[in-house]
């Protein structure tokens, strides 16, 4: 009898380091960024003992770095039936948010700030649940609540001022963002904010300024850049601006942009081109945004115009009437743009004869 107790005392004593250097193992895995392995090892030690609460916890965690939310909250989700903490609640709200199932997130943040109101993220990632349902005024109340607990939580008062401007609340978004330099604080999204309150304002250099001084920090920032760019056209500064947009394009393919948002860069460039006289780039550009999206009007009718310029009146014919078949409403428009306009006037005899 004696022999079969140590044999059993033993076996359990196997069994704990098993789990143990499990864990151990995935530990290493986890450091070295090898989350899959780690994920995988963690398994091992879950099947040893289901209950496992830091087995659990670190298998969603790795899950989450290999954005695998829906894996890691069914993991919080039976760890909350073992450990229903704060922390625990709080991470489904967020996996929820990021699985855009905004009303169960909510549901968990709430409990989980219930058991932590002190916890900001929490607050925050309420916010966030209806600010991407695009209930702004719900948002900015859980903001609000949120710089109430951290007066300087930037991740708030950047999502607040946000919310404010897609309200068009552009007075009370300026004091907010006056507010957060007085403080003597900085953040480039704040500055972009600040650059698209003083544009709406119609103070373009003073916005171009802001964007200018993000761009130091940020360089290939899309955004950014564009918007840098809408202010020097509106500016009449065509040559920066075909400089800036020759960026947009640059940092536009190093990013992996869309087609889409391809295509309009390259119509965008071609406008400015167009701007300072340089038809033959130009034209290069405008065919370069037609290869990657010929559903567009505007970017044949612009092509139109620039094989206008360089006396291809057949290829020029040819694009203004693809405009004319791609957006029949404007048809009118586009032909009395070349019929009014004393530098189109041989195009015009060419395409329509006889008018």
């Amino acid at each position: 009898m004696k022999k079969i107790f140590l044999l059993i005392l033993v076996s359990f004593a196997a069994f704990a380091q098993t789990a143990e250097s499990y864990r151990l193992k995935a530990a290493t895995h986890f450091e070295n960024g090898r989350f899959k392995e780690a994920a995988s090892t963690l398994t091992l030690a879950l099947k040893l003992n289901p209950k496992d609460v830091k087995a659990l916890r670190n298998r969603a965690v790795c899950y989450e770095k290999m954005e695998k939310f829906d894996l890691s909250v069914k993991d919080y989700l039976e760890l909350a039936k073992i450990d229903p903490s704060g922390e625990t609640l709080g991470a489904i709200g967020f996996d929820y948010l990021v699985l855009e199932k905004y009303e169960e997130s909510r549901k968990y943040l709430r409990s989980a700030i219930a058991l932590l109101p002190k916890e900001i993220n929490f607050r925050y990632n309420l916010g966030l649940s209806y600010q991407y349902e695009k209930e702004y005024d719900l948002a900015i109340n859980a903001y609000d609540e949120a710089i109430k607990v951290a007066p300087y939580h930037t991740p708030s008062l950047i999502s607040k001022t946000r919310c404010l401007l897609r309200l068009k609340k552009y007075d009370v978004a300026s004091s907010l963002v006056d507010s957060f330099f007085l403080a003597k604080r900085f953040d480039t999204e704040m500055l972009l904010f600040r650059g698209d309150i003083k544009q709406h304002f119609g103070s373009i250099e003073a916005a171009l300024s802001d964007f200018s001084r993000a761009l130091a920090i940020t360089p290939d920032d899309l955004i950014l850049l564009n918007r840098s760019a809408d202010c020097l056209e509106e500016l009449g500064l065509f040559d920066e601006e075909v400089a800036v947009r020759k960026r947009i394009i640059s940092a536009m393919i190093t990013q992996g942009e869309t087609k889409e948002y391809q295509a309009i860069s390259y119509l965008a460039l071609g406008i400015a081109l167009n701007s300072v006289f340089l038809w033959e780039e130009a034209l290069e550009n405008f065919s370069k945004s037609i290869s990657l999206d010929s559903s567009s009007a505007i970017v044949y009718f612009y092509r139109s115009m620039v094989k206008a310029k360089l006396k291809d009146h057949a290829g020029a014919c040819e694009d203004l009437k693809k405009a004319q078949e791609l957006n029949p409403s404007e048809a009118e428009n586009y032909e009395g743009f070349f019929a009014d306009t004393a530098e189109f006037e041989e195009f015009y005899g060419v395409c329509f004869p006889g008018v």
